[in-house]
């Protein structure tokens, strides 16, 4: 044991440390190779840092841009890639610090952003928690009366039951759920 720990093996010696060394580059690609080569490789990256395909392609077009103004700085890198990501990966910071000093809404003079298709699951929720309140039967002459079948036809589907008692039980239906969801029937 103390022979191992007198060699000192652990710290690398300086041949060692030149052996490893990469020799310096010598012919660098030209901007426009360099900005080919790494360009594709930014869009994911961007992607997963913002999660959101629009914010993702204004960093890498901000980044594409810093590369282009520091290009001495990112041809003479000795992994371009790591410094373009780099560059991307603080510009996002930069922007998620600039995004995070806005408050309210009443500072930017928006108006608050609905989703329509949130907010048509949430109605389509309501709707069918609504319906599973009505009998079978209501639901099924509701749905058919939907679908826009006629009278006629509901009542060789369902059987047993008169054209004057359909109706009243449409229109009950109708009345129920249009309370249901809070509504006025018309």
């Amino acid at each position: 044991m103390e022979a191992t720990n007198s060699l000192n093996i652990f710290t690398p010696t300086q041949t060692r440390v030149a052996e490893v060394a990469t020799p310096p580059k010598l012919n660098p690609p030209s901007l426009k190779e360099a900005l080919h080569i790494v360009s594709p490789k930014l869009l994911p990256f961007a992607l997963s840092l913002s999660g959101n395909l629009a914010d993702a392609e204004d960093l890498c077009q901000a980044t594409i841009l810093k590369l282009i103004e520091n290009k001495d700085k990112f041809l003479s890198a000795e992994y371009p890639l790591a410094y373009a990501k780099t560059i991307l990966r603080n510009g996002f910071i930069d922007k998620c610090r600039k995004d995070s000093k806005v408050d309210s809404f009443d500072e930017l003079n928006l108006e608050p952003f609905i989703d329509e298709n949130k907010l048509k699951s949430y109605e389509h929720q309501e709707l069918m928690n609504c319906l599973k309140q009505q009998h079978e039967t209501d639901r099924t002459i509701l749905a058919m009366k939907g679908a826009g079948h006629d009278y006629d036809m509901i009542q060789k589907f369902i059987g047993n039951i008169s054209k004057g008692n359909l109706r009243t039980k449409a229109k009950r239906a109708r009345a129920l759920l249009a309370d249901c969801l809070g509504r006025k029937q018309k």
